[in-house]
């Protein structure tokens, strides 16, 4: 790892603009206050983004990027824009977080001789998911070439949980000789997400979801759990919070619209703390991930959580003890779950307690900043 040296140029490149303050938000404000200079980039920067970006110290701009699928020119087009940002700027280091920009970033990156690159993978993406036929394969295995191609000339690399890296090293992605750090997902602001009492349970359990709507989130599992779910409890509330998506993964509302009326879905929510705050049970039946934001914010909030028993996701939850584990794509064993706290809500303020205390103990935002900026050679 290089040497901390003040006033270092330090670019970090995400894949959707908002996460830069969402989940790195604290991170770029600490780079800042350290004396460094901070450039964001990701595709579609709009105005009142820059303002806020600007508002933790950082500048911004904007690249081309195509979210979903692997289209070889789209994707040439994001390296060479990213190439010629970098050009210009002349970063010391270079953070691309997420699939895409972890591999297209760190190749711009190495063609310009950025001097200290190291890309995060918060997760690896739907390529990596288990199962899937041919199409998934082919998707893999051009994922994996990339993998390897990109992190070969990279000074480290971080992931957000062990089975992910082990998943992509066994894979062949991770060149044997890379420094490879794991820190508990992007941390959570103890003070914004503050530990909130649970609502009045007199007017049933409301349990709660927060995603963009994709069927690897579980969102499919979610409705129909909630519909076999409700003719049984009629009093308890299913919501759902977060943006539509395309591409093949992604639902719309009137997808939704189609699994049935037991879930009340109220769309995009800048601020998703007042949802939080008024349900009894966090909900997130994921196929995997680095590590999940959301069910992070829920333990600030002091939560149970149901979750799958999948990567990045278990490590969320000791069953039994703040929430409870199901098997990914397992609809009767998430009602079932479900089904649990609404016939035993006594079990609810207990497993609250011991969600505060969980992200408490490992996933405070100053603690995973601490390790970050030492990988990034900042600290």
């Amino acid at each position: 790892m290089s040497a901390t040296v003040s006033g270092k140029r330090v670019a970090l490149v995400a894949s959707y603009a908002p996460s830069l303050i969402t989940f790195r938000g604290p991170l770029i404000r600490e780079i800042a206050a350290r004396g460094h200079r901070v450039l964001c980039l990701a595709p579609g920067l709009d105005d009142k983004m820059r303002a806020q970006l600007a508002g933790h110290g950082a500048e911004a701009g904007s690249y081309p990027l195509a979210r979903t699928g692997l289209n070889p020119a789209e994707d040439r087009q994001s390296l060479k824009a990213l190439a010629a940002l970098f050009r210009d700027w002349r970063p010391d280091v270079v953070m691309g977080y997420t699939p895409k920009p972890a591999i297209y970033a760190s190749l711009a990156a190495q063609e310009i001789g950025v001097p200290h690159i190291v890309p995060m993978l918060t997760g690896l993406g739907y390529a990596f998911l288990p199962g899937g036929g041919l199409k998934r394969r082919v998707v893999r295995e051009a994922s994996r070439r990339l993998y390897r191609r990109a992190f070969k000339g990279c000074h480290g690399l971080v992931f957000h949980n062990r089975d992910d890296y082990d998943v992509l090293r066994k894979a062949g992605g991770v060149p044997t000789d890379l420094p490879v750090t794991i820190v508990d997902g992007s941390g959570i602001d103890l003070h914004v997400f503050a530990e909130q009492p649970l609502p009045p349970f007199g007017e049933g359990l409301r349990f709660l979801m927060i995603s963009r709507l994709l069927r690897n989130k579980g969102v499919i599992e979610f409705c129909k759990a909630a519909g076999e779910l409700k003719e049984r409890a009629p009093t308890a509330n299913w919501v759902l919070v977060g943006p539509e998506e395309g591409g093949p993964a992604g639902l719309t509302a009137a997808a939704l619209a189609g699994l049935g009326d037991a879930v009340t879905y109220v769309g995009a929510a800048e601020d998703v703390r007042p949802y939080l705050a008024r349900c009894h049970v966090y909900v997130l039946p994921s196929y995997g991930e680095g590590m999940p934001r959301t069910v992070l914010e829920a333990l600030a909030t002091g939560r149970p959580v149901i979750t799958t028993d999948a990567r990045g996701c278990r490590e969320t939850v000791t069953d039994g003890t703040n929430g409870m584990l199901v098997q990914v794509g397992d609809i009767a064993g998430l009602a079932d779950a479900m089904e649990t706290f609404l016939k035993r809500p006594d079990l609810i303020p207990a497993m609250a307690k011991q969600s505060r205390r969980l992200v408490e103990a490992r996933f405070d935002v100053r603690k995973v900043n601490a390790a970050m900026l030492a990988v990034l050679g900042l600290g």
